[in-house]
């Protein structure tokens, strides 16, 4: 059943212009030389508009400077620290933050940039992450090492969702499209493993205003730690009266966000930190049905708490703690006068130990827990029908990493995990080798993931197993000098997926997935100039759920290309990115033809543009506009009508001001 959500596709202010992180302005008599760990960053960090040169620096604390004009400061926290950001073997490099937050008709948000990258599928219509022939649900965010249960922003159907968090936060983005490590559970094909930034050296505030909403927030340095807090507004009746879509509100898209953070590190072997968000979300529409009025409202928390520590014999030990709630309420959701609700939450629970005890081992275990419950209420009139359930999840993993030559290295680890819903244990092993010479590497990778069934299903038979997937591959990856290339081969089968039959729902369903990913990416070929080439192709079928016979989901395209251009003008103290997205059409089913998902809409193209202009030492203004084209793209058809999204094009236009003396605005304020 399709719920009759839809609203405009909203931005979150405090996405954007977390740029201003690479715009801190301070004392005068400081060197303007800008310089970075081994990498040249075109456009000066994208970002700075002003394009100079890199050079290398080694320095423990991997600080570099930053100059746009006369008055820069050193700032430790605006470096990417590589070391920190999680690695897997299915990996296509690591990409900073100004990285993610420049590309063309992102808009800010760190999932749609994520989109642009070899087998992440394009998602107009839903904005989440489905990696090679997945869906959204199977690939998982973590935060610190911890589970985030719901990342993405409260949408309608045929709305793209957001995700919550500031791209900022984060040290680093290095998204795991297969082969992941066993650390990281409950997830089939991929995982984002995010790693926030350490404490903050400098005071910050700051405010924004733009054409969705309003924000503002700041970070209080103190001696080796630092306390963030940033409050978010967005209101698009404004938007919506300008740019009205397709959707008829009464109460357009409104949402208040509010999120703190406190970061401790009382010597360099020692590190606490603790964040904790709350959102609101509400609106209201007019069915395009029978045009009963729809209404939602959501609240959404999340907190996180992580302790790292290195003993004085080497062992690094991790403990962390996650909690994540999400109650969501829904007037007319089917009919008029009726009400649907649906809470879940879960703790997240992990201990984790490594050592490294020569040069030539490392050794990895943990144990963690994920405690969930789930409920839903279902009301009309006098018809009243609940669920509930509480799924509980023990798990283990051991890894270990052996360099048989200094070239050559092995990883062995297993994962094992007890449901206590259906009281069964899962064992899932993995191997992994690679092998470097001069700047090529050559890797292959095999393992075993599961993954409990959505709650959908599953609240509809609790004995369901864990869905399994075994993925095999193969890759080829070069990289020197601002150049990054690799290719690489997949195969995933699937087995235990839940199957709708008459009788109600088994374990009977089935599917594979297989294909090859290839990614360019060159920040050295001109001066002041970028570009990222991706393509994917992917072959995926199911028998699963309401597909009763093998076939290509709905969701799954058979190929994918993303072309990303940045090109920077010191002059005029201002960068352009363009992004040009193009894939084969999705499939639907048409009842003229035999088999099931049997056609395909027209191909999907976007032409995205973003321009970024430092107005002024306090002063940034962001621009951005997707499908410039105009293009109407179809995401498959229902019942023989097209499926779109609410809005063809989006435009955004935000102005980012500094409100401090001495550094330039952080709208992350992290």
């Amino acid at each position: 059943m399709r719920c009759c959500l839809s609203h405009i596709r909203a931005v979150r202010p405090g996405y954007f212009f977390a740029l201003c992180q690479s715009f801190m302005f301070a004392d005068e008599n400081v060197s303007k030389q800008i310089t970075m760990k081994g990498f040249y960053v075109p456009a000066a960090l994208s970002l700075m508009l002003l394009s100079l040169p890199i050079a290398a620096q080694s320095v423990a604390t991997d600080t570099i400077l930053l100059a746009t004009f006369n008055d820069s400061i050193s700032l430790d926290e605006v470096v990417i620290k590589a070391h920190k950001t999680p690695r897997a073997n299915s990996r296509w490099s690591d990409l900073q933050p100004v990285d993610l937050v420049t590309v063309g008709g992102s808009n800010g948000d760190l999932y749609r940039a994520l989109q642009t990258l070899p087998g992440v599928q394009l998602q107009g219509e839903s904005g989440r992450l489905l990696v090679r022939g997945g869906n959204s649900n199977e690939t998982q965010t973590y935060i610190d090492g911890m589970h985030v249960l719901n990342p993405y922003t409260t949408t309608g159907t045929d709305t793209p969702a957001r995700g919550r968090y500031s791209t900022f936060m984060f040290s680093g983005v290095n998204l795991a499209s297969g082969g992941q490590s066993q650390e990281y559970g409950e997830a089939l094909s991929a995982v984002l493993p995010l790693e926030t930034k350490d404490y903050s050296t400098v005071n910050k505030f700051g405010m924004n205003v733009s054409t969705v909403g309003m924000g503002g927030g700041g970070t209080r340095a103190f001696n080796r730690s630092s306390l963030s807090l940033n409050l978010d507004y967005q209101n698009l009746v404004p938007y919506d009266r300008v740019y009205p879509s397709r959707t008829d509100f009464k109460r357009p898209y409104r949402m208040l966000s509010g999120a703190t953070q406190f970061r401790y590190t009382p010597n360099e072997k020692t590190l606490f930190k603790f964040y904790v968000g709350y959102d609101r979300t509400d609106f209201s529409n007019y069915t395009d049905i029978d045009h009963h009025l729809f209404g939602l409202g959501e609240n959404n928390i999340y907190l996180n708490t992580t302790f790292r520590k290195r003993t004085a014999s080497d062992w690094n030990w991790f403990i962390g703690t996650a909690y994540s709630f999400y109650d969501r309420k829904v007037k007319g959701a089917v009919k008029d006068r009726d009400v649907w609700n649906e809470r879940q939450q879960e703790f997240h629970l992990k201990a984790k130990f490594f050592k490294l005890f020569t040069s030539r081992l490392r050794l990895d275990m943990g144990v963690e827990t994920f405690v969930r419950s789930y409920r839903n209420h279902y009301q009309l009139e006098t018809l009243r029908d609940m669920h509930q359930m509480y799924p509980t999840i023990y798990a283990g993993f051991l890894s270990s990493a052996f360099y048989l030559s200094e070239n050559l290295k092995t990883e062995i680890s297993l994962r094992p995990e007890y449901t206590s819903l259906n009281r069964t244990m899962n064992w899932s092993p993995r191997a992994a080798v690679s092998y470097t010479w001069n700047h090529l590497l050559v890797s292959v990778v095999a393992g075993q993931y599961t993954q409990l069934p959505e709650n959908d299903y599953l609240i509809r038979n609790i004995s369901l197993p864990s869905n399994v997937c075994r993925q095999v591959l193969f890759s080829l990856q070069y990289e020197q000098g601002g150049r990054f290339y690799k290719a690489e081969f997949y195969y995933k089968n699937y087995k235990k997926l839940e199957l709708s039959v008459p009788d109600g729902i088994t374990p009977d369903g089935y599917g594979y997935s297989k294909g090859i990913d290839l990614y360019f990416c060159d920040n050295v070929l001109w001066k002041n100039f970028e570009y990222r080439l991706s393509y994917s192709y992917n072959l995926s079928k199911r028998k699963y759920r309401e597909y009763t016979e093998l076939t290509v989901p709905q969701y799954a395209t058979r190929h994918h290309a993303s072309l990303v251009l940045k090109y920077s003008v010191p002059r005029l103290r201002t960068i352009f990115s363009v992004t040009d997205g193009v894939a084969s059409g999705r499939p639907y089913h048409n009842p003229e033809l035999s088999g099931l998902m049997n056609d395909e809409v027209k191909p999907y193209h976007s032409l995205d543009l973003g321009i970024t202009v430092l107005a002024g030492k306090k002063v940034i203004v962001h621009a951005s506009a997707t499908n410039l084209l105009g293009r109407k793209n179809e995401y498959g058809r229902i019942d023989g009508e097209a499926v779109r999204t609410s809005s063809d094009h989006f435009f955004y236009l935000g102005v980012y001001i500094t409100l401090g003396k001495k550094v330039a605005y952080d709208v992350s304020n992290f």
